[in-house]
């Protein structure tokens, strides 16, 4: 990225992740214009674990997405954390919970059917296998508890 701007203050949140940034105004050189940059943006990123002076290279990995703020202070690559046991769960039920909807759908499809041809066996049998569903989908939830 080509930029006439040489440096940012940049805000990190405690994960590393970039919460807001401004243009950098003054001297790299001088510590109080480095000093009042960084109590600027401390006042403007709310969030913010960590509020630095960045070259403008690091501020376009940062923008990217694709970089946080190392422990180091430099970029590095984000790499999302593995999902909770309950996340994972929580996938599951939601997986389950649409495999039994669209099987019930079909159910009832059949059943509508069955019933406008006036086949008692084929209710019977449609009926006893919703009543099947119910109970795997039942003992599938229990089991993802």
């Amino acid at each position: 990225m080509v930029s006439n701007v040489g440096y940012y203050v940049a805000g990190f949140d405690a994960a590393g992740k970039r919460v807001g940034s401004l243009i950098f105004e003054g001297k790299l050189s001088d510590n109080k214009d480095v000093a009042a940059a960084i109590e600027k943006g401390k006042a403007a990123f709310e969030g913010a674990a960590v509020v630095e002076v960045i070259s403008a290279d690091d501020y376009s990995l940062y923008l990217s997405g694709a970089y946080v703020r190392g422990e180091n202070g430099k970029p590095v690559k984000y790499v999302a954390p593995e999902p909770t046991e309950t996340e994972k769960k929580a996938v599951q039920q939601a997986e389950l919970t649409a495999d039994y909807k669209a099987q019930v759908a079909e159910l009832t499809t059949a059943l509508q059917v069955a019933d406008l041809n006036g086949d008692a066996d084929a209710k019977a049998s449609i009926q006893s296998d919703f009543k099947d569903l119910q109970a795997s989908y039942k003992e599938g939830m229990e089991a993802l508890k």
